[in-house]
């Protein structure tokens, strides 16, 4: 009976036989199934920590690219191909700048045939993908391959298209010696035998500069006469003001002499105009005259009309956008974009090689009395000449006239190359009022304690900068006494004292209320630029304060303007990003 059972019970299980293997494979689906997402998943893993090591070095070698472009347009590479192969590699023709870097035919390669420019010039493409024809990268390991290496390409642009036009104005005066008056127009002689010089102004908007330069006119002079005519008596100082209005605000002063002589309606014998200068320096664009000493028509021709003609070359932008594509193994791929600034002055040339800013009432101007003193607005690196000695005001200029032509009670010996002049109407942005210099030189003292080269009142540097190279900054926050060999830019916030034997090349800014002073025997050159523009940082709303500029303590002494010498002091402060992004 129990047999019996028990076979009925297999009986009716025998549909139940293999269960067990469907759950073995059940389960080992499921076993196999986690294991596949578990492998899945570590290969995934593996794949984005690749990835992401891939896309690291490729935002990596994007910084790269922007760190190379900013150390060529500071100057420390040389063009692999010289723009002027008559002239060294260090000549300022050669030199790299912020036009030369944005224009096709200067910043990349003759044959490089490249739509943007990519500073191939200075900077070595050396990798050629397959297929194509034109190295497009520069690698930045030995062996470079896509698929494991890493390289950055680059290219650089003019955010404010600064060189496609330009736009000015022109006003201009005659300086009248007999009631110490600028005027429009002059007259000599006594009726009705007369003669009379007019100035008439030009304006000139969307002139196109995109070639590189235009050629225009810079106003014009009308000679007439009455009755026979008259005698110039003499040389007549003039001032032509060219007022840049686009694409930047900026002015400069084109002066000269009309030279004395006697004018009839059929001749002007000995009269012409003579500038300083046939070339000018304006937001680095360059004005030339097409004519220095410039012959003026007589009252009989042309309607006694002289029109100043000239051309007119390309601004330079303050600043450029990089674009820097940085490469990564697996083809990881990174752009970084950087908006690059010329420097804390924007471009700044200077109106005059001595700068002497600030009001007349207590200022002081000794130019000292050693016959080898030399003042020189000559440029020693280009064809410009600039005044040697600038103010801001007519008293302050007669001033230095009284002190370099008659003299007491120091009288002035010495050789003063070009004419002192009144540059109030060229001061650049930062010199425009003592809220933007105090500005400025918050950024630069920044710059400076950076850089290790910042010394508070009371401690003297070991040394102000490299006299060889004109390159560094130092910024005195007090009374500095100079002597021995320096260069770069040197900014003194008390009393700058030059003592015994002393040179200096670059660019020297005074801001101390007691502004310059010589003092002892021995030779000393500046050769640059010095600006005296004190004022109390404590209290900007007071305004300038009256400049002192003494020598009359002894010694022998230079002032020669040197704009590679200024250049190269900007250094330290240039080419600095004002911010970059990921694109």
């Amino acid at each position: 009976m129990e047999e019996a059972k028990n076979m009925q019970k297999t009986i009716e299980r025998k549909n139940e036989k293999g269960a067990a293997m469907v759950m073995v494979l059940m389960m080992s689906m499921l076993l196999l199934v986690a294991s596949a997402g578990l492998l899945l998943e570590v290969s995934m893993n593996t794949a984005n920590i690749t990835d992401a090591t891939g896309e690291q070095q490729a935002y990596n070698a994007a910084e790269s690219g922007i760190q190379s472009a900013i150390n060529v347009l500071r100057g420390n590479t040389p063009p692999s191909t010289l723009l002027d192969a008559s002239k060294p590699a260090t000549d300022p023709a050669n030199l790299i700048n912020f036009r030369k870097a944005v224009t096709l035919s200067t910043s990349n390669l003759a044959g490089d045939s490249t739509s943007s420019a990519r500073l191939s010039r200075w900077m070595s493409y050396n990798y050629t993908p397959s297929g194509s024809t034109r190295a497009d990268r520069i690698t930045l390991n030995s062996g470079y391959d896509p698929l494991t290496g890493y390289a950055f390409s680059v290219s650089i642009k003019d955010p404010d298209n600064t060189g496609n036009i330009i736009s000015f104005n022109t006003a201009g005066k005659i300086y009248d010696p007999r009631d110490s008056t600028w005027k429009s127009s002059i007259t000599y002689g006594t009726s009705p035998n007369t003669v009379t010089i007019a100035y008439t102004s030009n304006s000139v908007n969307n002139l196109n500069v995109s070639s590189g330069l235009a050629n225009t006119n810079y106003g014009s002079f009308r000679i007439s006469t009455s009755s026979t005519g008259a005698i110039l008596t003499e040389d007549l100082r003039f001032e032509i003001m060219v007022n840049m209005t686009a694409p930047f605000t900026l002015s400069r002063g084109m002066r000269g002499f009309i030279k004395a002589g006697t004018i009839t309606s059929s001749s002007v014998g000995t009269v012409k105009l003579d500038f300083d200068s046939q070339a000018s320096h304006l937001m680095g664009s360059t004005i030339t005259l097409d004519a220095d000493p410039l012959i003026p028509n007589t009252p009989s021709s042309s309607g006694g009309t002289t029109t100043i003609t000239g051309n007119i070359t390309q601004t330079e932008p303050y600043r450029v956008v990089i674009t820097s594509t940085g490469y990564g193994p697996r083809g990881a791929k990174k752009i970084l974009e950087a908006t690059v600034q010329k420097n804390f002055f924007n471009g700044m040339t200077a109106p005059a090689t001595l700068m002497l800013v600030g009001p007349s009432t207590g200022s002081i101007f000794e130019p000292g009395s050693s016959a080898v003193t030399e003042y020189s607005g000559d440029d020693v690196a280009s064809n410009v000449i600039i005044p040697p000695i600038g103010t801001t005001n007519d008293t302050n200029l007669a001033l230095v006239f009284d002190r370099t032509y008659s003299g007491p009670p120091h009288p002035f010996n010495g050789t003063l190359i070009g004419t002192p002049a009144n540059v109030s109407s060229e001061l650049p942005f930062w010199l425009g009022n003592t809220t933007n210099l105090n500005s400025t030189m918050q950024s630069l003292k920044l710059t400076a304690t950076a850089s290790g080269r910042y010394y508070a009142s009371g401690v003297t540097p070991p040394n102000v900068g490299d006299n060889a190279t004109a390159k560094g900054i130092t910024y005195v926050d007090g009374d500095l006494v100079l002597t021995g060999s320096g260069g770069g830019l040197l900014i003194v916030t008390g009393k700058l004292t030059l003592h015994g034997n002393f040179n200096f090349n670059g660019l020297i800014i005074v801001t101390g209320a007691a502004g310059v002073d010589r003092r002892g025997g021995g030779n000393g050159v500046l050769q640059g630029n010095i600006v005296v523009a004190p004022y109390n940082p404590a209290n900007t709303s007071l305004g300038f304060l009256p400049p002192i500029y003494d020598l009359s303590g002894g010694g022998d002494s230079g002032v020669v303007y040197n704009s590679s010498s200024v250049a190269n002091g900007m250094v330290a402060v240039s080419n600095f990003a004002l911010g970059v992004a990921e694109k």
